[in-house]
Parts: C-alpha cells; sequence; structure tokens
C-alpha cells in the first residue's frame, strides 16, 4: 500500500469514526475526494443517481434543474450542491458522504462552506 493510499485510508477511517463529512468535487464525468478511490467511486455512484432524480424532479417542477439534493439511506446521508462559482457551461458539483443521519441545513450549510473555502 502507497503512503498515500495509507493517508487516504487514515482519513476514511477518522471521519467515519467520528461521523464527519467525507467532502468531493466533481466535474466533467470526474470526481475526486481525500479519502480513496473507492470512497470517492462511491460519491461519484450516488451523484449519478442524484444528479438524475435533481433533474428528473426540476422537470416536473418546470425548474430546469435542481441545484441541490441531499437523501437519507439507512444511517448515511448524501448530498450535493453546484458551485455557484464555476462556468455555467462547465458547472462544477461539490458534495459529501457522512455516516450519520444530519439535519438538511446543517448538510447543505457544510457543503456551501467547503465550496466558499
Amino acid at each position: 500500500m502507497s503512503e498515500e493510499e495509507k493517508s487516504d485510508n487514515e482519513m476514511l477511517t477518522e471521519a467515519l469514526e467520528n461521523g464527519r463529512i467525507r467532502f468531493f468535487q466533481a466535474s466533467r464525468g470526474s470526481a475526486s475526494g481525500k479519502t480513496g478511490h473507492e470512497d470517492t467511486a462511491l460519491f461519484a455512484d450516488n451523484l449519478m443517481t442524484l444528479q438524475e432524480c435533481a433533474i428528473l424532479l426540476g422537470e416536473k417542477l418546470g425548474m430546469h434543474a435542481v441545484a441541490s439534493t441531499t437523501v437519507y439511506e439507512k444511517s448515511e446521508t448524501i448530498g450535493f450542491c453546484f458551485d455557484p462559482n464555476s462556468n455555467p457551461q462547465n458547472p462544477r458539483v461539490a458534495g459529501g458522504i457522512v455516516n450519520r443521519r444530519m439535519p438538511f441545513r446543517e448538510f447543505n450549510r457544510s457543503i456551501r462552506d467547503f465550496i466558499d473555502r
């Protein structure tokens, strides 16, 4: 195991033990995070599903697209927000996964704070 993978695993373990959000960014079909390839792939899979649901919901409401989505799956909170500072022609999203149920407002604010860093 490389030092980078070891560091990623330590970050994931620490986040899981402390119930902290693992943050990710995505753009142009590629996602990145600091908690390892498997965790980033998990986020990317969830992101694709959430984006499809957001598009369908936005169309149903006549809004084109929904800017953020949060879901609760078992004991996890998963979601994303479009980065309002990104180029609309090449939008970026930021999101997170946390291994506990977290109130929507707190979760969404955490992602927005991550975007604004």
